[in-house]
């Protein structure tokens, strides 16, 4: 990307935090922008960041599908289903996240894991960082859920993923793992493990 599609000829307004209120999983700033005129509210949610991996089974044989989770999210009410994502520790590596979440939540072990960087899925309200990954996985292991999560596995052809990522209305979770089906795809990994049919 050329420098100039980050850039703006505009200055950001001067921004000033107010209060912080902290909460188990995440951080809410009140704050205020300070505009021509005067200040207008401004809230930040600061959130640590997290990892969201798209697995594949018997990559590179006509087989070749991935493993998705489905769970109730209370904050939609309703059933979703996700690649395997969750929160990365305290000093712990996103690839080393990764590969803990994709074990503890679908019990798949990884053969090989490829880092397709990072996005912001949200900057419009929160600082959270998605760090995206693909694996290569054949082998299963027990699952190591933690307290409170129901969580289904379910395995979908190449052709079923892209209608749910691509299909208008279709409350598909997880909009950052378009962008990792995306980065796949450029890179080729999405061609050479998942043949189309």
């Amino acid at each position: 990307m050329a420098e100039n599609e980050t850039r703006s000829p505009f200055e950001p307004y001067p921004y000033r935090a107010v209060e912080v209120t902290h909460h188990r999983r995440f951080t809410i700033e009140e704050g205020e922008l300070t505009i021509p005129g005067g200040t207008v509210p401004y809230t930040i949610c600061h959130m640590r960041p997290f990892v969201c991996v798209l697995p594949v089974l018997d990559a590179k044989t006509p087989d070749a599908r991935l493993m998705l989770v489905r769970q109730w999210r209370y904050a939609v009410s309703s059933w979703q289903l996700e690649p395997p994502a969750g929160g990365i520790e305290e000093g712990e590596d996103p690839e080393d996240a990764a590969l803990r979440e994709l074990r503890e939540e679908s019990g798949l072990l990884v053969d090989e894991i490829v880092s397709l960087g990072w996005t912001y899925p949200s900057a419009g309200s929160t600082d959270e960082r998605a760090w995206l990954f693909c694996a290569r996985c054949t082998k299963s292991v027990e699952r190591e859920l933690d307290l409170g999560e129901q969580i289904e596995c379910v395995t979908v052809s190449r052709k079923r993923m892209e209608k749910l990522l691509y299909s208008c209305g279709s409350g598909y979770a997880h909009a950052v793992s378009q962008v990792a089906w995306m980065r796949m795809l450029g890179q080729g990994i999405l061609d050479d493990w998942m043949p189309w049919r």
